[in-house]
């Protein structure tokens, strides 16, 4: 099968990648308006090159596209590739706009048509373990979930991503992820979103550097976000070290709590570690038991975190065996409206409806 690459940059590098080590694929063509930077891709990937985007669309032998660009073009292309018949693997966000979001999901529905949204940490051993404990009932029923995410400041002064015409915001620039697994783990709609910021410490970002966001569930449960940026230290890490570890050092974190009626979880990315712990009974106080604690070696990481490997894999597979999305557009939706909710509601200082923001689209 012949697949598609839209936009060479840092993302369409590693999917370029990914592709050449799937089974199935047996041409690889990469797009992108910026030609100099198409022929260096071209040469490092021994791949097919075009800067004319609509011989890609006019390509009946090209299945299969995967939407790398910029988020500002995340729409228009996305709405060209199911115009064109092509099945899609766009990057999140799947737009700038909830408007624009929602009406290329309906677009995928009416035409039938295998459209997926980049949301690779469903893929991630990390996070697939906590979902495994969760589905065998081991942790019972999520109640709570605290994301702790803090970093140096990671995008640069000339990037597309700070302004917000282009990211989206943070939300759909990064943090989306975040609000994707605990959706995921409770299995719950979300029913209110609020959150505050503090003003930015990053001194040129037209988007936010920071959230507080916490996100009730209609089952009760309670999902909050905690995002920091700038406090890590810049230095570049020693590449003969554990850099995961020498991360942590610089202060670094990304972690999950999550607590169920039956037993809770917690994973630590830069701890390379995920444990659980069981809940108990006795007759002074109910109590709680580590049972299991584990890590697994540096060379897997890529696993444990951002798994776009095996996302690529499952897509390929998926499209040429004519199976659906593994996560259906309109589920990703949900988690995009989670995120227009949480900057509605940081822009207004209240709490967001997510019924009433359904009603306004």
């Amino acid at each position: 099968m012949k697949a598609a690459v839209l936009g060479s940059g840092n993302m369409g590098g590693s999917v370029l990648g990914h592709l050449k080590e799937c089974e199935g694929i047996t041409e690889i063509v990469a797009f992108d308006p910026n030609k100099e930077r198409l022929d260096e891709v071209g040469k490092k990937f021994n791949v097919e090159t075009t800067c004319d985007l609509d011989r890609i669309w006019r390509d009946r032998d090209i299945p299969l596209v995967f939407i790398t660009s910029p988020n500002h073009t995340h729409h228009d292309l996305t709405v060209q590739a199911l115009e064109s018949q092509k099945a899609v693997l766009c990057e999140k966000p799947l737009a700038t706009t909830l408007a624009d979001a929602q009406e290329v999901v309906e677009l995928s529905e009416r035409k039938g048509a295998f459209l997926q949204v980049g949301f690779e940490l469903r893929y991630s051993k990390l996070y697939t373990k906590v979902k495994e404990w969760i589905d065998a009932g081991i942790l019972g029923e999520v109640v709570n979930t605290h994301c702790i995410y803090i970093c140096s400041e990671f995008i640069g002064k000339n990037s597309w991503r700070i302004k917000q015409g282009n990211s989206g915001s943070m939300f759909g620039e990064k943090l989306s992820h975040y609000v994707d697994l605990p959706r995921w783990w409770v299995g719950s709609e979300v029913t209110d979103v609020m959150t505050f910021c503090s003003p930015n410490i990053v001194p040129y970002y037209e988007i936010r550097d920071n959230y507080h966001t916490s996100y009730r569930f209609a089952n009760g449960a309670v999902s909050h976000l905690s995002f920091f940026m700038a406090i890590a230290e810049t230095h570049p890490t020693d590449p003969m070290q554990d850099w995961l570890e020498q991360l942590r050092q610089q202060g670094n974190e990304l972690r999950y709590t999550i607590e169920g009626t039956r037993g809770a979880a917690q994973t630590d990315i830069y701890g390379r570690n995920i444990k659980r712990w069981a809940f108990g009974d006795t007759p002074e106080r109910m109590t709680s038991k580590l049972v299991e604690d584990q890590t697994w070696p540096l060379e897997e990481n890529n696993t444990y975190g951002h798994n776009t490997l095996d996302q690529t894999r499952d897509i390929v597979q998926r499209v040429i065996r004519g199976l659906p999305p593994f996560t259906p557009a309109r589920d990703s939706l949900e988690t995009m409206r989670l995120c227009f909710a949480a900057e509605q509601s940081a822009d207004t200082g209240r709490m967001v409806n997510l019924k009433e923001l359904a009603d306004k689209h």
